[in-house]
């Protein structure tokens, strides 16, 4: 095998390695995306469940608000229906706002009622989120630094020391056979392919007789008359 050819062949099952070493580091950060995220949606969930509770509250509060205040309207409607001086119109009028005025008022006392039920629920839904919050996001957040770490020690380790040999490689590499290899590998995910059975490993179409005679040589840095990628024979 022609050195070039063999220089770029070890260049790129370096480069093959630093792929799957950098998407290894990309799933690693999508996890630790995805931990994060659950994190914020506990905390979330938290602060619905504590806002439902302080709406129900506010509700609850003017339920009793208005209900206090037809309590007292109907009260002063008796009152002055039973010690009033007035028509006989003013009578009936009077009776028909107490009759209208205590249906409203039941209504009123009856969703006062449903709206305690609702704080009570929420009460007992928010303290139980908030105990499970606790020992939940600690085991999330152990998950994220150990990913994080995870993934400090593969950027700062493997995937470095990868690069470095690249590095050394790639400059040991002859010139021309090297910018060759750095175009393919731009738009080619294998750039230096075998042939086997007198076919591209790359494109996998058959090739002619005189490239594999040319790369059989190794005198010549031999490309693929199809898809241009760089050949050797094993």
């Amino acid at each position: 095998m022609l050195s070039a050819t063999k220089q770029l062949v070890d260049l790129q099952q370096v480069d093959v390695k630093i792929s799957e070493v950098v998407a290894h580091t990309g799933r690693l950060s999508a996890h630790k995306r995805h931990l994060e995220a659950r994190i914020a949606q506990e905390r979330a969930h938290v602060t619905a469940l504590r806002d439902a509770l302080q709406k129900a509250e506010l509700d609850s509060r003017a339920r009793n608000l208005e209900v206090d205040e037809l309590d007292m309207r109907i009260r002063a409607y008796q009152e002055r229906l039973d010690k009033g001086i007035i028509s006989f119109k003013e009578m009936e009028d009077l009776r028909t706002k107490i009759a209208t005025e205590k249906v409203r008022m039941s209504r009123l006392e009856d969703e006062a009622l449903e709206a305690m039920n609702a704080i009570e629920t929420a009460r007992v839904e928010l303290s139980a989120a908030q105990v499970a919050i606790v020992p939940l996001e600690g085991h999330l957040r152990e998950q994220v630094e150990a990913t994080a770490r995870e993934i400090e020690a593969t950027e700062s380790g493997t995937l470095a020391d990868l690069r470095r040999q690249r590095a050394l490689l790639a400059a040991a590499a002859e010139p021309y056979a090297l910018a060759q290899y750095e175009g393919l590998r731009a738009a080619l995910p294998n750039p230096v392919v075998t042939i086997a059975q007198g076919t591209c490993g790359g494109c996998r179409i058959r090739v002619s007789a005189n490239t594999v005679e040319r790369v059989r040589a190794g005198r010549e840095l031999v490309t693929c008359e199809h898809c241009s990628r760089i050949l050797f024979v094993q």
